[in-house]
């Protein structure tokens, strides 16, 4: 199992390692990119993660409240059961990633870029999508029937292709948002 200090000083090689209960709270993973491996249960609350890349990592219970997450990338992987709350996303780009249990209390990813994500279940009131791009986006909620939007703010948002069915869009902001063949 690495330590705190070997996994900041292999920021600069692409990281394949299964990471586990590592306290990295506050520290500067700044464009670190993760391979093929898997994260569980560790802090990464106020991390700085911008412009990092999360290829095919599967991701576990995972602390993140108020990280920072701008530019990054995350492909081909899994979110469960994560707290990303207050967490600052500009520019952040998900694909073909399922984010399974997680909480986005008041999380900014404006102008992020979503391509098919499946999102189930978990905590999005509030979260900032401002002019964001999202194509083939899926919102379930199995124990609400339907994903609850609530508050989300989706102002100047671009929705292509998504499933919004059943969901719950109560208080949220959908001004000028364009919605395109989104059920």
């Amino acid at each position: 199992m690495l330590t705190p200090d070997e996994v900041l000083a292999q920021l600069d090689t692409p990281l394949t390692a299964h990471l586990e209960k590592l306290d990295l709270r506050g520290r500067r993973l700044t464009g670190a990119r993760f391979e093929r491996g898997s994260m569980r249960r560790m802090g990464l609350a106020d991390a700085d993660l911008r412009g990092a890349t999360l290829t095919g990592t599967e991701v576990v219970g995972c602390d993140l409240t108020g990280a920072r997450l701008a530019d990054a990338r995350i492909e081909g992987g899994r979110l469960e059961g994560c707290d990303l709350s207050r967490g600052q996303g500009a520019g952040l780009h998900l694909r073909q990633t399922s984010l399974v249990d997680c909480r986005f209390m008041g999380a900014d990813l404006t102008g992020s870029r979503w391509r098919s994500v499946e999102v189930e279940a978990g905590d999005t009131g509030y979260m900032g999508l401002e002019r964001a791009v999202l194509i083939d986006v899926r919102f379930r909620h199995g124990r609400m029937g339907g994903s609850p939007l609530m508050r989300l703010r989706l102002a100047g948002a671009f929705l292509l292709h998504c499933d919004l069915q059943h969901a719950n869009f109560y208080g949220a902001d959908l001004r000028g948002a364009v919605l395109v063949g989104t059920d």
